[in-house]
């Protein structure tokens, strides 16, 4: 068993009032360690002053609402990544998650080409991660989602992509590059990157 010693006083001090922008807590489709609204009350403890629900396949702003009124003045964030399971690249899904009061919505995680890829090569014997034994769950049953695309096979952003996008900036949300590659992430970043140049200009 691996003992890991506790953070110093200094290390406390430097994350007093931050956020954890990546939390995996239950309820989830997955088995997790520690729920929402038990992990809330651990961070204001230490200082902390909030963290980002994220869920793989479901919307969290309606979860973190509900750890907002449970721990009075924390601050649990809600978001919506774009998987087969919420319709891939579909702005119907972060409009609403953006009128529910989602404030990141991350690209393709699991559902992304660059993932399948990985998750393809990786070495014999390697143990899978949750999700991925999940996803393979659902291919077995003849589930099997297509890679959500979010650029086209000329390297450009898709159209639902640029509808996507659009209603992010709409309701000021944070845009997460997800799982994509490399390549895809360039092409994405760019194109909001741009609009802000020429609006500015």
């Amino acid at each position: 068993m691996t003992v890991h010693p506790r953070p110093s006083s200094r290390a406390r001090e430097l994350v007093r009032g931050a956020y954890d922008v990546h939390i995996h807590v239950a309820p989830d489709v997955m088995e997790r360690r520690i729920d929402d609204l038990a992990l809330a009350p651990r961070f204001a403890e230490v200082g902390l002053a909030g963290f980002v629900l994220k869920s793989h396949y479901f919307p969290t702003a309606e979860r973190a609402a509900l750890v907002r009124a449970a721990v009075p003045g924390f601050g649990a964030v809600g978001a919506i990544t774009l998987n087969g399971s919420v319709g891939g690249m579909n702005p119907v899904a972060v409009e609403l998650a953006g009128r529910s009061g989602a404030q990141f919505a991350w690209l393709p995680t699991v559902d992304s080409a660059n993932q399948r890829e990985c998750t393809a090569s990786d070495p014999e014997g390697a143990r899978p991660p949750m999700w991925a034994r999940l996803q393979e769950e659902l291919r077995a049953e003849g589930m099997a989602a297509d890679p959500v695309d979010v650029v086209d096979a000329d390297g450009r952003v898709t159209g639902a992509t640029r509808q996507v996008l659009q209603v992010i900036a709409k309701h000021d949300m944070t845009l997460a590059t997800g799982h994509l590659g490399t390549a895809e992430i360039a092409v994405v970043v760019d194109r909001p990157s741009r609009r802000v140049c020429a609006a500015s200009s």
